[in-house]
């Protein structure tokens, strides 16, 4: 009976041979589902004679529906891909396994963590529409008979539904199956809510639908008064449309727009001729005027809305756009999804790439004629993922370019690490393989097998490249472990130090804190790989163990055995003049510049400028220091200079320099900023005043723009 009600439906459109080729699948049908039944007791054919009848409805062709009717027969490995090639022909076979891979893939995906990506693994999977169009009737069926099923799975059926699926049909623009989906969803989520809409709907239905009938005509003969072009469309306000509006505290009287009419006109100054021309003859509602032609959206929709008291007193939502923008609003930046990811429209996502050559395609009624079309589908689009599948079914997300050693690492870094082989749909293929979408991989593994480093140079996944570096940097790390302790052991030897008595952790601890290593390992690490010499190391423990006296600070912080004598040295410590000095290079101090004095180890004492970034002047190897005036000297500073493009700047600048007797030891170009070449200057200048006349002198010339200590 069901098989007979999908020929009557389909004898309307189809010719004898169309129902010929149908025939076949039904055959094949029948002896796939044989003795099988469904949860609902039913013969499980059933399902797929109404999947193919919803489809029917749609007017869909000889493959779509024929498709409908097996469509679960790989995914029940009732045929194999190949058995329904050689039944039928590739483009079937293609269709069924692509179904079944949408099968599977909410084994491994849940759709609550990422809707986005899973609509997106929906449609990438979907290399021709027909699998999509199966997949939403297969869903619409489904949800037909759910009743059956715990609460539980009924609404993480309807989540899905409407966060997957509807968007889908929305993009598609099959609205009576979205519709459908939608209203099933809202049925089966809240059942009593759903009821009592549906009950002050169909109470008034008759008349609501007579008086959207009349409002029609009477708009029609309007228009045609004032000739002017237009087309019409009009519906009854969904049961989901009103329970939504109900749901967010409005009252029924205030739902103006439970009456709907839309007019499509030529430009938008039509828009607003006409919209004057209803108002004349039906009493605008006030404040329910708006006008998103001048003031779009944010997803870019125009058109004009108010609602009129028309025929028989009711409330008329009457929209008013062109062609372009009721496209825009259907096809384009405002679809279910997209525009919440952009609001400009300028470019479209792949997704929505792939969506809208399919909805082209429906349009035109071209799916028969497309064959190669659809297998070049993936190639011509500018995909950026790919989905791979394990023998099992689990799907694993991978960009472009990806190979088999990029799909062991994502599955799992030993599996990874121990992969020596792969076989890409059954086939024996290198590592360096690119995969498709769609591809089965069997990984083959051998316990204790290592990674190649030459697998860097043609992994995709950053996750690959990655686990295979942290792979070799333990190995090596491991093995510099070992090498840099042999040889600080054999050091502690040659120097007569004992190993216990050195390595305490209070002795760790201060010389993990002067290297800011985390552990005595990472010393030994660091021997291992260069990074610090045995000797060095030794000579830190060595110091710490049986420290040596530092006489400099014995001197400056004890004030003992100090000769003052302020003719020594151009830096006097604490009122000394004989301390060893140097002068730090990070800041350059130059005489007249504020300084302080850093007491370092076995090197005497360092001196900053005492604004210079690198010093605490908390610390409490800070001792005062101040110029000797008595020795007069040249200090290295350096200058940055901001020249604009011009000749014979730099022979200026020296030729100042010589006049404020400042010597210019090197000049460093760091390149361009804005307009102005920059470099680094390196001089000699006697004292601070100098250096500030002479860097005064410089920004007064008309090519230097700054100049910068």
């Amino acid at each position: 009976m069901e098989y007979e009600q999908l020929l009557k439906v389909l004898k309307t459109y189809m010719t004898d041979e169309n129902l010929k080729s149908i025939d076949h699948f039904y055959q094949v049908a029948l002896k796939v589902y044989e003795g099988m039944t469904r949860k609902t007791g039913e013969p499980y054919i059933n399902h797929s004679i109404r999947v193919a009848k919803i489809l029917a409805d749609l007017k869909m062709n000889t493959t779509t529906i024929g498709c409908a009717l097996i469509h679960e027969t790989i995914t029940l490995d009732k045929m194999t891909y190949d058995e329904v090639k050689e039944e039928f022909d590739d483009n079937i076979a293609n269709i069924l396994n692509s179904i079944s891979k949408l099968s599977h893939l909410k084994r491994t995906f849940h759709f609550k963590n990422d809707t986005d990506k899973y609509r997106r693994i929906v449609v990438g999977l979907s290399e021709n529409p027909i699998t999509l169009f199966i997949k939403l009737a297969d869903r619409l069926d489904n949800l037909r008979t759910i009743q059956v099923h715990d609460k539980e799975h009924i609404m993480e059926i309807c989540n899905e539904t409407e966060k997957i699926f509807i968007p889908i049909a929305h993009r598609l623009g099959i609205k009576s199956m979205k519709s459908e989906l939608e209203d099933l969803c809202l049925r089966n989520m809240d059942p009593e809510g759903y009821n009592e809409v549906l009950e002050k709907i169909n109470k008034d239905r008759s008349e609501l639908e007579a008086s959207l009938y009349k409002m029609r005509d009477e708009l029609i003969e309007l228009l045609k008064e004032h000739n002017i072009k237009f087309d019409i469309t009009y519906r009854v306000k969904s049961v989901r449309g009103i329970y939504n509006k109900l749901k967010i505290g409005k009252k029924w009287n205030d739902i103006y727009d439970l009456l709907g009419l839309r007019l499509l006109l030529n430009t938008p100054e039509e828009c607003y001729l006409v919209v004057g021309i209803i108002h004349s003859k039906y009493r605008p509602i006030p404040k329910r005027f708006k006008d998103f032609i001048a003031n779009p959206k944010n997803n870019m929709y125009q058109s004009l809305h108010t609602t009129v008291f028309g025929v028989d007193g009711n409330k008329f939502e009457i929209q008013l756009r062109t062609h372009e923008m009721d496209e825009i609003a259907e096809h384009g930046v405002a679809s279910h999804w997209s525009y919440k990811e952009k609001t400009d429209g300028s470019k479209q996502t792949a997704l929505e790439a792939k969506l809208q050559e399919f909805r082209t395609l429906i349009e035109v009624n071209d799916l028969e004629g497309n064959t190669d079309f659809f297998k070049n589908f993936n190639t011509n689009l500018d995909k950026e993922d790919i989905y791979i599948f394990t023998p099992k079914g689990d799907i694993i997300e991978l960009p472009l370019g990806s190979t088999p050693i990029d799909f062991a690492y994502k599955i799992h870094s030993e599996v990874g690490n121990s992969t020596i082989g792969a076989l890409v749909n059954g086939k024996l293929v290198p590592l360096d393989y690119e995969l498709a979408d769609g591809d089965i991989v069997d990984l083959k593994t051998q316990k204790g097998k290592t990674p190649s480093k030459s697998w860097l140079k043609f992994v995709k996944t950053q996750n690959a490249k990655s686990r295979i570096r942290s792979y070799f940097y333990k190995k090596e790390k491991d093995k510099a472990l070992i090498t840099g302790k042999e040889l600080i052991i054999e050091e502690f030897k040659k120097r007569n130090l004992k190993e216990s008595e050195v390595l305490k952790p209070e002795i760790i601890n201060q010389v993990l804190d002067e290297l800011k290593e985390q552990s005595l390992d990472d010393i030994y690490v660091g021997v291992g790989t260069l990074k610090y010499t045995q000797n060095l190391i030794v000579n830190k423990f060595e110091d710490i163990y049986r420290p040596k006296k530092d006489d400099t600070i014995e001197k400056l912080l004890n004030n003992t055995n100090l000769i003052k004598n302020t003719d020594k040295g151009k830096i006097i410590i604490a009122g000394y003049g004989d301390i060893l000095t140097s002068l730090a290079k990070c800041c350059n101090p130059i005489l007249g510049d504020e300084i302080v004095g850093y007491i370092s180890k076995g090197n005497g004492v360092v001196i900053h400028r005492k604004n210079c970034k690198n010093i605490d002047l908390n610390n409490e190897r800070i001792i005062e220091a101040e110029w000797n005036d008595k020795i007069m000297d040249k200090y290295i500073t350096v200058i940055t200079v901001y020249i604009s493009s011009s000749n014979d700047n730099l022979a200026n600048i020296l030729t100042l320099a010589n006049k404020f007797d400042v010597n210019i030891t090197s000049i460093n170009n760091k390149g361009k900023h804005d307009y102005d070449e920059i470099y680094d200057i390196t001089i000699k200048v006697k004292d601070k005043d100098t250096l500030n006349r002479f860097m005064l002198e410089l920004e007064n010339m008309s090519f230097i723009s700054k100049v910068e200590r």
